[in-house]
């Protein structure tokens, strides 16, 4: 797993220019290696995770109506719409995993074309995200088992508070999450911060009798500042274990019309898996026994296509030789078996014996087919080896009879519904 945050999300530069924070890790729950680097430089995984600054999503509880698909997105604009300081049709929203129409939940909001600006530039590096988290969200009670949103690290009691200084871009920022949602503050030294400037909806009274149940965390780097300012101790956590917690978490922002389905990313495991085959150099022995294979199979292939047509050509050779050494006065090959039928019909013709295509030879054939019941028709023609026979004495259906008995015979007939065509069969 590959986990990866902007370092500071309204960087006026190009979302490709921008710098990312990244851990990876092969269980989920210890880091294996971590670092910075831009987009081009982050490390290859199975899977990637974009997780979200504080300051980049808003949180508004609202219930939603019993509405589902396009219709929620268009009702959630409306829920918002006095919510939000900026254009609702500028914003990203998602829903509280589990979240459902008709329920009371959490929303989270984002700058929607910031959003897709990442995932288009990790998209053409070659790293397609398979899921999108918060770095932080509102907490749940940690009584509720496997409660929405809930995470398996920095476990909380309510109604206590999870605090977090972090740096984004060239500030220092606290981040609060509670139930009653998730606030951000900018932090600087010599000015104190007041209680109630940390979580919007709850007043001085309120935090201070939950002060003693809330968890102070900060990044390394900034533990002393937020020391100064707050006046109370905070424990380091390093940032890469922050971003650990965010690839634990149920929450998943990729919905509506930036949703990841199954089957995208079915589709981005099999270009990974791809893009690993095509250019890992764990993979270099398989691509050389797959190719010498592929060589192998055509090199069969032909060798098996060079010997049938070898054999086709004795075929023809042998024919082509049996009718020159037959008829010796054939000096051209066209089409020997037609030829060798039209030798044998002239010698039949000089010896006075009838061939299959004279008339004598088909009216006879006529006769025998026809049976006991003679059939017999009224109009009778000859032209080039065809008789042609109509106005018969009898009905479609004993003529279709004849002409199938014809057929079982060998020879060429057929019947139009009017007139019966005869024909020897040809070589």
């Amino acid at each position: 797993m590959l986990i990866v945050t902007p370092i500071d999300h309204q960087a006026a530069s190009s979302a490709a220019a921008t710098l990312m924070r990244w851990v990876r890790s092969t269980d989920g729950q210890y880091p294996a290696e971590d670092g910075e680097s831009a987009i081009s430089l982050l490390p290859r995984d199975d899977e990637l995770v974009l997780a979200l600054p504080p300051r980049a999503l808003s949180w508004h509880r609202v219930a939603l109506p019993r509405v589902s698909g396009p219709r929620l997105r268009a009702a959630l604009d409306g829920l918002l719409e006095d919510q939000v300081l900026c254009d609702v049709g500028t914003l990203h929203h998602a829903l509280e995993p589990g979240g459902r129409a008709g329920q009371t939940v959490w929303i989270a909001s984002t700058d929607r074309d910031r959003l897709r600006d990442w995932l288009r530039a990790l998209e053409s590096a070659g790293r397609p995200v398979a899921r999108i988290a918060p770095l932080m969200w509102p907490l749940v009670p940690a009584r509720v088992p496997g409660a929405a949103g809930a995470t398996r690290s920095f476990a909380m009691d309510s109604p206590g508070q999870l605090h977090w200084a972090h740096i984004d871009g060239d500030q220092v920022w606290l981040a609060s999450a509670s139930v009653l949602g998730v606030s951000n503050v900018p932090l600087q030294d010599g000015q104190p911060l007041p209680l109630d400037a940390l979580l919007p909806g709850a007043n001085g009274n309120e935090l201070r009798a939950t002060d003693a149940l809330d968890v102070w965390l900060a990044d390394p780097l900034v533990s002393e500042l937020a020391e100064r300012v707050l006046q109370r101790p905070f424990d380091p956590v390093p940032p890469a274990q922050w971003l650990l917690r965010a690839g634990q978490t149920d929450w998943n922002l990729a919905q509506f019309d930036l949703s990841l389905s199954s089957g995208a990313r079915r589709g981005q495991r099999w270009r990974r898996a791809w893009r690993q085959f095509r250019s890992a150099p764990q993979w270099r022995a398989a691509r050389w026994g797959l190719a010498a294979l592929l060589a192998a199979q055509l090199l069969g292939l032909n060798l098996v296509a060079w010997q049938e047509r070898q054999s086709l050509q004795a075929k023809q050779d042998a024919v082509r030789n049996t009718l020159t050494t037959t008829f010796p006065q054939v000096q051209l090959v066209l089409d020997a078996p037609a030829q060798m039928q039209r030798e044998v019909a002239r010698l039949q013709q000089a010896s006075g014996q009838l061939a299959a295509s004279d008339l004598e030879t088909l009216l006879a054939a006529v006769d025998r087919a026809s049976g006991s019941e003679p059939l017999s028709p009224t109009r009778i023609g000859y032209d080039n080896g065809a008789l042609r026979l109509s106005g018969w004495r009898a009905g479609e259906e004993q003529v279709r009879a004849l002409q199938q008995a014809l057929q079982g015979g060998g020879w060429r007939a057929q019947f139009d519904g009017n007139e019966l065509v005869l024909q020897a069969s040809q070589p």
